[in-house]
């Protein structure tokens, strides 16, 4: 019971540190003990071991297999696309990789007299649904949302990229509204995060649970390096700490970098979360052919990371992020108009690149165009990028084209 508490702890504050109300939350999770639960009533920034019950069941009654861990929540966007019942398609890449193409709207008051999808059926292909329990007196649905993972992380993660993603589809009406991924896109995203970019931070999860963790090759990797190397590396792992904090990130979405020297830069790597990122996890690649160091991958944007350090030379680092107010631009694959304070920076408008598929060369391209001689572009439906002459300007830079897509967002 102690290693489940303590799961169940670290993902309780995980959820009440979220910037919304969540609800009347409740976490469940399988493992080879049983199946446990948080009690009714919960306080997730507060959980203590006797707010942890175990269930008379072996097995959690999800419809897929792997599915290990699931997350019941009211969080404020996915309860009003459930009071308004608009199901929405995803408009973002982390959906798409996370979720799934297309969050549902479930029958959860009787499964023999349902009047849309089952929950069952709304899940096929997705991590979760929001699910109709009644009706309150103005006739609008009220119910939950239910998300589920691999382990608690991902079932977490899946709650706050579903969230993020309900209250994008909203704002994006706002200009236009979001422009859904296609359908094979979505799929194939999936497929893909589910078979290799999710599979370092599984890893590490698994070994977490189980009080594996091994840093002696940590000490190693450190132990060969110089010392202004050995500065730039922590220096990413607080920056990269920073953007979770100031909610610029989710999961292990987004990714940074700093050039090292002319021949070499530092980046995140692939998959991994910010918060448990340490200097020697850093990845060395060469900008030139993008050959890296070490046993870790870096992030799947190096390529991008690099054409920008290779076309613009006074550039000394770079942030990509999925932030909420600038995604709402990249969903409604709109350029960012920006206001007089901002304008110094960037100009009069903040540039969309063309869609691509993520990790791609022609996502490099399109990229790497849209940001020309500025500092930071829009990406179409997956994000935006940020750069400075260091990382403190791109940290800032980042930051300054969120609260100007939040200021744009809210004149209209």
């Amino acid at each position: 019971m102690s290693e489940v508490y303590g799961v169940m702890k670290k993902y309780g504050l995980m959820i009440s540190s979220q910037e919304y109300e969540t609800g009347a939350v409740k976490m469940m999770i399988e493992t080879p003990e049983g199946v446990f639960a948080t009690r009714d009533g919960a306080n997730m920034g507060d959980l203590k071991e006797s707010d942890i019950e175990k269930l008379s069941v072996e097995k959690l009654p999800l419809p897929v297999a792997d599915m290990k861990a699931v997350v019941y929540s009211q969080t404020p966007a996915c309860s009003k696309a459930l009071r308004e019942a608009r199901p929405f398609k995803a408009c973002l890449d982390d959906m798409a990789q996370v979720f799934g193409h297309t969050a549902y709207i479930a029958d959860g008051r009787d499964k023999n007299k349902a009047v849309g999808k089952s929950i069952g059926k709304a899940l096929k292909g997705n991590v979760g649904c929001m699910v109709l329990r009644g009706f309150d007196k103005n006739g609008k649905g009220a119910g939950y949302t239910l998300t589920m993972g691999r382990n608690l992380y991902e079932a977490v993660v899946a709650m706050t990229v579903l969230e993020k993603s309900a209250e994008i589809h909203f704002l994006s009406e706002k200009i236009g509204g979001g422009v859904p991924i296609a359908k094979w896109e979505a799929k194939l995203m999936r497929l893909i995060y589910k078979k290799k970019y999710s599979k370092a931070e599984e890893k590490v999860k698994a070994a977490e649970t189980a009080g594996s963790v091994d840093a002696s090759s940590d000490i190693d990797i450190m132990a060969e390096i110089d010392d202004r190397e050995k500065e730039l590396r922590q220096i990413l792992v607080e920056y990269g700490k920073k953007l979770v904090e100031c909610g610029l990130v989710q999961g292990t979405w987004g990714n940074l970098s700093i050039r090292l020297n002319d021949k070499y830069m530092l980046t995140t790597p692939s998959g991994l979360d910010y918060m448990r990122l340490s200097a020697a996890d850093m990845v060395k690649v060469e900008i030139e052919n993008l050959k890296y160091e070490g046993d870790k991958k870096p992030t799947s944007e190096k390529g991008l990371h690099a054409a920008i350090y290779r076309q613009r030379p006074e550039i000394g680092a770079v942030i990509h992020t999925h932030s909420k107010y600038a995604s709402v631009f990249a969903a409604a694959r709109k350029d960012m108009p920006v206001e007089s304070e901002f304008r110094d920076v960037f100009g009069d408008s903040i540039k969309l690149a063309e869609y691509a598929l993520p990790g791609t060369k022609a996502l490099v391209k399109n990229t790497a165009l849209a940001v020309g001689n500025n500092m930071g572009a829009i990406m179409s439906n997956h994000g935006m990028i940020a750069c400075g002459a260091d990382i403190e300007q791109a940290f800032d830079n980042c930051v300054s084209i969120e609260e100007n897509g939040k200021r744009v967002l809210y004149k209209k």
